[in-house]
């Protein structure tokens, strides 16, 4: 019996999330309707989850890295790779695999380079969060991850940024008022979550999504708010794609009006 993912829904949550089985042929996803709903769900912003998308060779191969090893929230996320043939196969062919099917899945012209993470560690009950890496303004972070773990990968997702700017204004304002130069605004906003104060505080509605291993899944990290609650062994392979609508935590901020100082004041040169 093939694995499957299992989404456990908040009703009151808008953040939308659809789970597929990953077709025999990836030509089949490949028909403009389809490919324009995965995007709108992508971008609304949600989350796709394609279940046995990846085979049990490669997988069996990715699995030569997992570890025991519990990793603290925002340590590294491997102590380097496998040396193995059987590892290094795996891991070049997931990455065409993953790579394929996000063309067929989205019909997007995927830049030629792009951000590839091996996590073999397990990761446990992480803060609700945004990511905080850059993304030029302009683009739009397209991720995929991977699970190669034995053990469903257990994820929580919560609103999204936009969401959180336009009904909980006056706690994102209030939040973001002494965000620092060149900061995310990420960083305060998780940071008050963990304070146990506003629209990222332990309360807040969560869908629970226990991705199958094999499954690919994708959303943006940073306009889905997400939590992993248990993680083994997954694979990120990321793009940064052009946009015609920015929907980067700035021009969102902007759009909606919010009075947020230094939105775009990048940081001070260090000192020589």
């Amino acid at each position: 019996m093939k694995a499957q993912t299992i989404f456990r829904p908040a009703d009151q949550l808008l953040t939308p999330v659809i789970v597929i089985s990953c077709p025999e042929d990836l030509s089949e996803l490949a028909m403009p309707e389809k490919q324009q709903e995965a995007r709108s769900v992508y971008e609304s912003p949600g989350v796709i989850v394609v279940d046995n998308a990846i085979g049990e060779p490669i997988l069996s191969g990715l699995r030569e890295g997992l570890s025991t090893e519990r990793r603290k929230f925002k340590e590294k996320f491997n102590r380097g790779l496998p040396k193995s043939e059987a590892f290094e196969q795996a891991y070049d062919r997931a990455g065409e695999r993953m790579t394929e099917l996000t063309r067929k899945l989205f019909g997007y012209d995927l830049p030629s380079v792009s951000a590839r993470s091996y996590r073999p560690m397990i990761t446990e009950n992480e803060p609700l969060h945004y990511d905080t890496y850059e993304v030029e303004c302009g683009k739009i972070s397209l991720m995929s991850v991977l699970n190669f773990d034995i053990r469903p990968r257990v994820w929580r997702v919560g609103p999204s940024f936009g969401d959180i700017c336009r009904d909980s204004r006056k706690d994102v304002e209030e939040i973001l008022k002494t965000k620092h130069p060149g900061e995310s605004p990420s960083v305060p906003l998780r940071s008050a979550g963990l304070r146990g104060i506003g629209p990222l505080k332990p309360a807040t509605a969560l869908h629970e999504i226990e991705f199958a291993p094999g499954a690919v899944w994708y959303a943006n990290p940073k306009t889905v708010s997400h939590q992993i609650v248990y993680g083994g062994g997954a694979l990120f392979e990321q793009w940064n794609i052009e946009t015609h609508r920015c929907e980067c935590q700035a021009c969102t901020i902007e759009k909606l009006g919010l009075t947020v100082p230094n939105l775009r004041t990048t940081a001070p040169a260090a000192a020589a």
